[in-house]
């Protein structure tokens, strides 16, 4: 029962992280819109949804460039990001330029709503697989 446990726990991490991540996009993607008032999204909202975007990004894009251990919570989503068609190096490219915009507050650009919306994919295709690993078992 005590891997039943982890595996459970571990889910839920990630339940969690997909939800806070997905929510700071839909407050980004408001204001790149013009809507975040109309979508109930605050000034405050706004500048922590940057935050919490910046600090993964930034997590990523160093994971992706150091040749040292990748941290235990991300090395699914590096391993997926290293596999996935887009070549490496443009990752750590767009990841670098969105760190960049996400922590100087500069308005997001069409071209870095799909990144996000990526990586995103990537880390709900490994919770999906997650819970049917758990289901299957």
């Amino acid at each position: 029962m005590s891997k039943l446990g982890f595996v459970s726990g571990h889910l839920d991490r990630e339940q969690q992280l997909l939800r806070e991540l997905n929510s700071a996009l839909l407050a980004l993607e408001a204001e790149a819109l013009g809507k975040t008032a109309d979508l109930g999204f605050s000034e405050e909202d706004v500048l922590s949804s940057r935050q919490i975007l910046h600090n993964f990004v930034s997590r990523l894009e160093a994971a992706l460039g150091e040749s040292k251990a990748t941290p235990t919570d991300i090395q699914v989503l590096i391993y997926r990001i290293k596999n996935h068609k887009k070549p490496l190096e443009d990752w750590q490219q767009d990841l670098k330029e969105l760190a960049n915009r996400l922590q100087t507050s500069e308005q997001l650009r069409d071209a870095d709503m799909p990144i996000l919306e990526d990586i995103l994919s990537l880390l709900d295709s490994e919770f999906v697989e997650g819970i049917q690993r758990l289901y299957f078992r």
